[in-house]
């Protein structure tokens, strides 16, 4: 039997958990107003299937996150956010408040996304949490956000709009401050009925009434009463129903109109006890003692009385007693036993003392609270100041570096255009040197390939001398074997232009060398032949390679190609 029930539980789970599946799914891209139904049902199921596997909630939120994600959808994606946040606060807030604080991440996650409705519903279960923890002043202090945000929202975009303003409302009711929870339960009362809402608005119109009887204006409070007695819309509720025609026989019994009063309590009793509303039923039985025995019916009065005293204990509604112990007391003194008419007046004093001292307790706590919220408040203004003193510092120093930066800038730029102007001079001096360089070197070609033009009309004519002895053609050649100094000068010259570390790296590292080999070594850098050579320096090609080979000697270089090379190496 017992394996039965594990493997029927382990089905439920399962077939509930596809079904979980299924539902976020639907939700997509649906506007909430579309979808609060389904909303509800998933919250439940997956607190449900939580108690079953403790790892459900996180499993099957991020289930929904990576789904919302894949389809873009931040909103819902914010709403698994929210059911996670949720029901660990359900399952475990009681054992474990802190878990509150994951609300205050999606409140600001749904700022940042504008997504209100996610906002308001964590509000609200933050409000529910402070006051489950009896920390009033911050319940009414998320109470009032919540408020704020609320009156943003259209009934349509928000169907919870009813369950909200009276969640607010029921709060001030509880402190006895039935003008502001008269003005939270008209705005609920206000809504228009619909199948999500209209057990929260019916609450609210049966309430309203209370809050008028509350403040002594029993006419305006019978109004309230009827409109859910009378109601006979599709949204018309039994239930609420009986619990209005008590509330109006209570009305008609403070106007002292029992023959009213008397069968709307009887009928109030009825209904309580059909739905097993033992507390509604005491509420009733109460007054309606009181009326018999003001009619001097002893004897129905005291079945009602029995009859409370019997609902309340089941109930544990002790602070009925309150009411209920006077009219024991004058029960008593009805029927000549004024001993016992005495005990239920002290019974009475001291019901009415605890019932006080609760709510003077409460009000205190609530007063406690408030203090040391202020006190709170002015740490946090004290804060504050330093931290607006700092910042004030910090400013100032800002400022500072500031303008230091800024003269530092200016001088930067200043000195940044100096450097300009000093590069632009250089980079003129640069490309004055580079076209003196390129001018020199179409010099040194031009001289260069002058000799050689006239190597060849030398060639030219030794070749005419070994057919012909004329004399005209001797001069000539010799004409032409020697060039002149001042073309020598000017070669030179511009040889170190083209070449200038040629001569000085020589001079350093072959210190051996004579002039005339230096001048051999030159006219080698620029490629020429050894008759070029000899054209050049007025002596023969055979006296040129004599100078090669001594200078291959001093230099202890074995060929001619490697002085070509050592030649090349250098400037």
């Amino acid at each position: 039997m017992m394996k039965l029930k594990i493997f029927v539980t382990i089905v439920v789970f399962f077939l509930s958990l596809k079904s979980s599946f299924a539902q976020y799914k639907q939700m997509l891209n649906q506007p909430y107003q579309y979808r609060v139904e389904a909303i509800d049902e998933m919250y439940r199921n997956t607190i449900n299937n939580s108690k079953i596997d403790s790892s459900y909630i996180s499993m099957y939120c991020n289930e929904i996150k990576d789904y919302a994600f894949r389809n873009d959808n931040i909103e819902l994606a914010l709403e698994a956010d929210l059911l996670k946040a949720y029901s660990f606060w359900f399952i475990y807030g009681k054992t474990q408040p802190d878990c509150i604080e994951n609300f205050f991440s999606v409140i600001q996650k749904s700022k940042k996304h504008k997504v209100a409705h996610i906002e308001i519903r964590a509000q609200k279960v933050i409000a529910t949490h402070y006051w489950q923890y009896k920390n009033y002043e911050k319940a009414f202090e998320w109470l009032l956000y919540l408020s704020k945000s609320l009156a943003k929202f259209s009934e349509q975009d928000f169907p919870n709009m009813a369950e909200y303003y009276n969640f607010i409302a029921r709060c001030y009711y509880s402190f006895k401050d039935y003008n502001q929870a008269l003005y939270y339960y008209c705005k609920s009362s206000e809504l228009k009925k619909t199948k999500f809402n209209f057990s929260e608005v019916i609450e609210a119109q049966n309430t309203i009434g209370l809050c008028y009887q509350k403040l002594n204006q029993l006419k305006l409070a019978e109004q309230e009463f009827l409109k859910v007695i009378n109601d006979s819309s599709q949204f018309k509720s039994d239930i609420w129903k009986g619990i209005a025609t008590g509330n109006l026989g209570f009305n008609y019994y403070l106007q002292n109109k029992y023959h009213k009063a008397i069968p709307l309590f009887n009928k109030d009793i009825h209904n309580a006890l059909q739905i097993g509303d033992f507390g509604l039923a005491a509420g009733s039985a109460i007054p309606l003692a009181d009326i018999y025995l003001k009619q001097n019916k002893l004897q129905q009065s005291k079945q009602k009385i029995d009859k409370a005293r019997f609902f309340i204990k089941i109930t544990n509604q002790n602070d009925r007693l309150v009411n209920l112990y006077p009219i024991i007391s004058k029960w008593y003194a009805a029927n000549n036993e004024p001993a016992i008419s005495s005990l239920y007046i002290d019974s009475t004093v001291n019901a009415l003392n605890n019932y006080n001292g609760k709510y003077s307790a409460l009000q205190l706590l609530k007063a406690n609270q408030k203090v040391e919220a202020i006190d709170r408040e002015l740490a946090l203004e004290k804060l504050h100041t330093k931290s607006r003193l700092r910042i004030y510092t910090r400013n100032i120093i800002i400022i500072v570096i500031s303008l230091l930066l800024l003269f530092s800038l200016l001088v930067y730029w200043f000195r940044g255009r100096y450097l300009v102007s000093q590069q632009k001079i250089k980079e003129l001096k640069i490309e004055k040197s580079e076209r003196e360089l390129i001018q020199a070197k179409n010099q040194l070609h031009q001289l260069t390939s002058r000799v050689q033009n006239e190597q060849k009309i030398i060639e030219s004519l030794q070749k005419e001398l070994q057919t012909n002895s004329n004399q005209k053609l001797i001069s000539k050649l010799k004409s032409k074997i020697i060039i002149t100094n001042e073309d020598w000068s000017k070669y030179q010259n511009l040889f170190e232009e083209v070449y200038p570390n040629f001569l000085r790296i020589l001079k350093n590292n072959y210190e051996q060398l004579t002039p005339s080999e230096v001048r051999c070594l030159c006219l080698e850098k620029l490629e020429l032949s050894n008759n070029e050579m000899g054209l050049i320096l007025g002596i023969s090609a055979n006296s040129i390679m004599v100078t090669k080979h001594r200078i291959r000697k001093k230099l202890k270089i074995s060929n001619q190609k490697d002085l070509k090379l050592l030649i090349k190496s250098i400037g």
